[in-house]
């Protein structure tokens, strides 16, 4: 088993420097490029399941990666992004002068959420369902996705608090790959691959 988890490329929202969360952004000319760069990289791959998020950016990199791979991508709603509430379309300059209170006490460890926020805890209970899912076929799989969700499945997978931030970074358009190893436990084999990407990478990326 080997799963292909697939950050969609560079969105409109990436372009603007915002916070997306379930903003239905589409993709840049550049997250275009980005998305056929990848699929000559996965070109004559036998894929058994081939799953994608149902938001906008990322079934847009699924059907790019699909006319390559010969499948259609089957939305998978738990593979959506971190619904991070109200901040959602602001800068991170907008976000730090409206919630500097949030921001102030997260500095300090404390979890406190934004309001709408998703919750971590349920935003953890749905990406472990879709992994559970995902890694239960015999053969590659690939799921397109967002930071938010590769990030999680590695701290899953790895051990890491999810609590810690910024562990794992995860570029548009990159390749992040969970193998299944002999004893039945899931690895990290590959993090944010993006050696397909040469000359095509976002230079500014706020998630």
């Amino acid at each position: 088993m080997r799963l292909f988890l697939v950050r969609h490329g560079e969105s409109e929202g990436n372009a603007r420097r915002v916070f997306q969360g379930r903003l239905d952004y589409g993709l840049t000319p550049r997250g275009e490029l980005q998305a056929r760069s990848l699929a000559g990289r996965l070109s004559g791959m036998e894929v058994v399941h081939f799953a994608t998020s149902p938001q906008r950016r990322a079934r847009l990199t699924a059907e790019i990666l699909g006319s390559t791979l010969g499948r259609t991508a089957v939305p998978l709603p738990e593979l959506s992004e971190y619904d991070i509430g109200e901040p959602s379309g602001l800068t991170v300059a907008e976000v730090r002068e409206r919630y500097p209170g949030i921001l102030e006490a997260q500095r300090r460890g404390e979890r406190v959420e934004f309001p709408g926020e998703e919750g971590r805890e349920q935003f953890q209970s749905r990406v472990r369902r879709a992994l559970d899912f995902l890694t239960a076929f015999d053969g590659d799989v690939v799921a397109v996705t967002h930071g938010g969700v590769v990030s999680a499945v590695c701290h899953m997978v790895t051990g890491v608090d999810l609590v810690r931030r910024g562990v794992f970074h995860v570029g548009n358009c990159s390749l992040t790959v969970i193998e299944r190893d002999r004893r039945g436990r899931l690895v990290l084999a590959r993090h944010n691959d993006g050696c397909h990407l040469d000359g095509l990478a976002t230079a500014f990326d706020t998630g």
